[in-house]
């Protein structure tokens, strides 16, 4: 079984996901860098050629083949094959997210001023040129979709007494 780990960019998606397949023993990849090798470029580059709509369907078709990576057999103690490191933007497709509902999923949710200042000192190619406040509406804009994608469904706080 694979474990799915999302979040906003700067969560540490691709940073856990390395740590943990050292320590459990177990592979890991990463969607930006599956999609990388598949294309041949980086996303940056294909972005600006095609677009990000084409990026996120490009990014759906790799989300959907990862199956392929689960080894079954190679279980660490956790019962996971493998880990898959998505994309930020992977929850912006319906298709995904009805994808990773159906899968173990690991939400990385660091509080905004972590992820600023993450983003500030390493920005994804999605965060290039855009303002903090773009990027906050975009983190925003996401949060219910990342949501979205668990199995275990937990209340909004703005809706808590």
């Amino acid at each position: 079984m694979l474990l799915y780990i999302i979040g906003f960019s700067g969560a540490g998606k691709s940073t856990l996901a390395r740590k943990l397949s050292v320590s459990w023993k177990i592979p890991a990849w990463d969607t930006d860098d599956l999609f990388c090798a598949k294309q041949g470029q980086s996303i940056s580059d294909y972005v600006t050629k095609n677009g990000w709509l084409s990026f996120r369907e490009k990014e759906s078709e790799i989300l959907r083949g990862t199956g392929e990576y689960d080894a079954g057999s190679l279980s660490s103690v956790y019962s996971y094959s493998g880990l898959i490191a998505c994309g930020g933007g992977v929850v912006e497709m319906t298709e995904n997210r009805d994808f990773l509902r159906s899968k173990s999923v690991l939400w990385l949710a660091p509080a905004w001023d972590v992820l600023l200042h993450r983003i500030h000192q390493s920005p994804a190619d999605f965060c290039k040129d855009k303002s903090d406040a773009e990027l906050w509406a975009s983190y925003r804009y996401r949060l219910p979709l990342y949501r979205d994608c668990l199995r275990i469904k937990f209340p909004d706080k703005s809706t808590c007494g």
